[in-house]
């Protein structure tokens, strides 16, 4: 259904802005170019950005859109809002208005502080907390309190965007970490992650687009170096580490808000883990003809390898689940996407309600 409906979908979109901007935080499946500033990041290269518009590498971890482009064309946007790091006074214009938004993701952060070596997700909401005050002094009365009150009514009618947690579970993964120790890994995780979603309330987000993450054991690099996996086969015990996470998030985000923690609070759990594993499932119905191997990258299921300038990459990427060996192609992200914003809840890619629903509360 999601694969015969997508382009219709897109279509009958009227323009308009559904928020006044949109806020992006996260990891790779949502990072638009901020790695590309930070000291010693080494940028990424074609064929990366091969399919983005005039076929140049932006940052993305795609061969064109990612998930957050896309969330923010569906609430009437052009693409995803800019990279923070990429801001000037002349770009940050509307921003300081309190309009289109800001993405501070960062490929390779994680929920924990201590996950990647990057912009940590605890930096990203502090940037996010400069903006607010830049915000706040643009309006036209400094800091004053009816600065604050018109800055804080944009903000609580915005989308907050949060992808992130992948990077954690890898990490878990790779060190060989053990089922006794999940209990404490899901502790540590859904603490800082409620504390973030505190943070960014308490600076003025009310409406929270969370989405999970995705059956890491269906990924290629993980099927392709793992003897449980394979093309015919995603691994158990990866999938069964992310589901149990993304339960206890869910449980986590309904007692938080349920606790009067969050007044004014709205959120919706976009589930990337049911939308990969709906298309991996029934492959030919989602419009994908591969959904083991990566389009781009070298070696078993073209995933132990990376994507670098000299890989072998498909023609077909539109046939593709995945673009290199941890991350969807445009497609998928086009329509994953389209499914947690507009699928009818009970198809279980979104809940308690849709993104859709969320924005229009």
């Amino acid at each position: 259904m999601i694969g015969v409906s997508i382009v219709s979908y897109y279509k009958s979109l009227i323009m308009v802005h559904l928020v006044p901007a949109v806020y992006v935080f996260g990891d790779s499946t949502v990072d638009v170019g901020n790695n590309h500033y930070l000291p010693g990041n080494s940028a990424l290269q074609l064929p990366y950005g091969i399919d983005f518009p005039h076929s140049r590498p932006t940052g993305r971890f795609s061969n064109g859109y990612n998930v957050a482009d896309f969330v923010a064309k569906l609430l009437g946007f052009k693409r995803s809002p800019p990279a923070y790091l990429s801001l000037t006074p002349r770009t940050s214009r509307q921003i300081l208005r309190g309009l289109r938004g800001v993405n501070y993701a960062s490929g390779g952060s994680g929920i924990l502080d201590t996950t990647g070596n990057t912009i940590t997700l605890t930096k990203q909401i502090e940037y996010f907390a400069a903006t607010k005050s830049k915000m706040v002094a643009n309006s036209g009365s400094g800091a004053s309190s009816s600065s604050s009150s018109s800055v804080d009514e944009l903000l609580s009618k915005s989308l907050f965007l949060i992808s992130d947690g992948g990077n954690d579970m890898f990490a878990f993964l790779q060190r060989n970490g053990t089922a006794s120790e999940v209990p404490s890994l899901y502790a540590d995780l859904l603490s800082n992650y409620t504390r973030h979603v505190r943070a960014l309330h308490g600076l003025g987000a009310r409406r929270f687009g969370i989405v999970d993450v995705p059956p890491l054991g269906c990924v290629p690099s993980v099927r392709a170096t793992s003897p449980d996996g394979g093309a015919s086969r995603c691994v158990d015990a990866a999938n069964a580490l992310a589901k149990g996470f993304n339960d206890a998030l869910r449980a986590a985000l309904a007692n938080l808000t349920a606790s009067g923690a969050l007044p004014g609070a709205r959120y919706s759990v976009g589930s990337s883990y049911s939308v990969v594993s709906h298309f991996t499932a029934h492959p030919a119905a989602a419009g994908f003809r591969e959904v083991a191997s990566a389009c781009c990258g070298g070696g078993r299921l073209n995933a132990q390898t990376g994507c670098t300038p000299n890989a072998t990459y498909c023609s077909d990427r539109g046939e593709y689940l995945f673009w290199d060996g941890v991350h969807g192609t445009q497609a998928t992200s086009k329509k994953g996407a389209v499914a947690i914003f507009s699928a009818p809840p009970q198809m279980g890619f979104a809940a308690p309600i849709n993104f859709k629903q969320l924005v229009s509360s």
